[in-house]
């Protein structure tokens, strides 16, 4: 059984709307022969962040590129607050979009100070701004200074004012923290979320990162070799993804196979109820457990496996374990660090409410 074979439902997204910002209606780009976006359609709302989650090689990044102006596109249609800027034959430069782009190097002119950088590109008239703008994020005092004398995360938010120095429509991030080490990533990524929140902006983050997308995004879309996967809010796509691909590509997952009897399901975790109608036939199914939605137990009520390997991190452990039966892959359980029992021990496995399901079409 593949991939394709399991549904719980089509997510996409719907264009054309004046609730939208940004709207994307079958976006074709090539690079030669080789097909980068394929006939992909995107909504973004007014005043929300949406990340766009992808590997690399799935397109996120040309999408970003053809929104922002940089690339054209081949087909389809981009439109940014209602007004048509690349429709596959005419297309807007990338200075008349009223768009802010950062990318993910901060691409500061070195020959500039702070404030001449954030002022790039503002009449002389407008900016007195630029100071304002170092201020905003956290930069105040240190307008004069040039690039080389800034860390990585100060020159992503020169970066960022630069964006916002032009009242922007839009503010597009290519992957903005992805250089820079995990503690500052997470304390200058929720800053800026707020400077953004703040201001109103609509913004697209590009993000490989499943963490990064899920805790800043009012919604996600997911890409894979230019395709949209699903489009939806965070908690929807982690608790209830329409295909597998979807669940893996937001987190791990425990994908194992099920048989769907008179509304009760039947796998390794034993049987139960689907928490929505439907299923009164007998069909192959499949059903997803988040590894922190397993609980283990020292009894030996119910299925039982052996740890076979713990990776502790301190606040938390990931535990493998392995069934008694060679089909049957392996688990993986999310417990507090404390709480990380030893390889080789022997536990009961259950969960804590009812699994989601993908019942065979």
């Amino acid at each position: 059984m593949t991939e394709r074979t399991y549904r719980r439902g089509a997510a996409g997204a719907s264009a054309g709307s004046d609730d939208f910002a940004i709207t994307v209606r079958g976006l074709t780009k090539a690079y030669g022969a080789v097909p980068v976006l394929r006939g992909l359609d995107l909504a973004v709302p007014h005043g929300s962040v949406t990340a766009v989650l992808g590997a690399s090689g799935s397109g996120k990044t040309t999408l970003l590129r053809v929104i922002a102006g940089f690339e054209a596109a081949d087909a389809g249609l981009v439109i940014l607050a209602g007004r048509v800027v690349d429709d596959g034959r005419r297309v807007l430069r990338p200075q008349h979009r009223a768009g802010g782009y950062v990318p993910q190097d901060a691409g500061l002119f070195p020959h500039l100070t702070v404030r001449a950088n954030i002022a790039f590109g503002l009449a002389r008239s407008d900016r007195r701004r630029a100071t304002e703008l170092a201020e905003l994020v956290g930069l105040g005092g240190l307008d004069h200074r040039y690039p080389h004398q800034l860390s990585g995360g100060q020159q992503q938010r020169v970066a960022l004012a630069r964006a916002l120095a032009v009242d922007p429509a839009v503010v597009l991030l290519d992957e903005p923290f992805g250089s820079l080490d995990v503690a500052l990533r997470a304390g200058l990524r929720a800053e800026v979320m707020t400077i953004l929140r703040e201001a109103k902006a609509t913004t697209v983050l590009v993000t490989h990162d499943q963490d990064e997308a899920l805790a800043t995004a009012d919604q996600v879309a997911v890409l894979d070799r230019g395709r949209l996967l699903a489009h939806g809010s965070p908690r929807e796509l982690y608790e209830r993804p329409p295909t597998p691909q979807v669940a893996t590509a937001l987190g791990v997952a425990n994908i194992l196979p099920g048989r769907l009897a008179a509304g009760l399901v039947h796998c390794v975790f034993g049987t139960f109820r689907l928490s929505a109608p439907g299923g009164e036939h007998d069909a192959e199914c499949l059903v997803m457990v988040r590894p922190e939605h397993l609980v283990l137990r020292p009894d030996a009520r119910g299925p039982t496996a052996t740890v076979t390997r713990v990776a502790y991190h301190g606040h938390d452990a990931v535990v493998e374990l392995r069934s008694d039966s060679p089909d049957e892959p392996p688990l993986l359980a999310r417990l507090s660090g404390g709480d990380a029992p030893a390889v080789g021990t022997r536990l009961a496995v259950a969960t804590i409410g009812t699994p989601h399901v993908w019942v065979r079409s």
